[in-house]
C-alpha cells in the first residue's frame, strides 16, 4: 500500500469551487455588492491556484506517512540523489 496520494483531487475540487462561486454569483441579488465581490474573489483564487498546479510537469503527490515535512523532503532528496548516482555509474560502465 502506497503512502502517496495523487493531488488531482485538489485540482478537481478547485474546479468545483470555481463552479459553485460562479453559481452563487449568478444567484445573488444585484444589491449585495459585497457578497458578489467575495464570490468573484473566491472564483479567481481557485482559478489561480488551479493554473499554478497545472503548470507543473507532473501531478503533485500528498504523502500520508510518518515524519515531518522536512524529514520527508530530506529522505526523498537522498533517494533521488542515490538513484541519479547509480544511473551515472551505469552509463559509465556501458561506455
Amino acid at each position: 500500500m502506497s503512502r502517496f496520494l495523487r493531488a488531482g483531487m485538489i485540482r478537481d475540487r478547485l474546479d468545483d469551487i470555481v463552479e459553485a462561486s460562479s453559481m452563487l454569483l449568478r444567484d445573488l441579488d444585484s444589491g449585495n455588492e459585497k457578497a458578489k465581490s467575495l464570490a468573484l474573489d473566491i472564483a479567481e483564487m481557485a482559478k489561480e491556484l488551479r493554473e499554478f498546479i497545472c503548470r507543473w510537469e507532473c501531478e503533485p503527490l500528498i504523502y500520508t506517512g510518518r515524519g515531518t515535512t522536512d524529514e520527508v523532503i530530506s529522505a526523498l532528496d537522498a533517494l533521488l540523489s542515490a538513484a541519479e548516482s547509480k544511473s551515472r555509474r551505469a552509463r559509465r560502465v556501458q561506455d
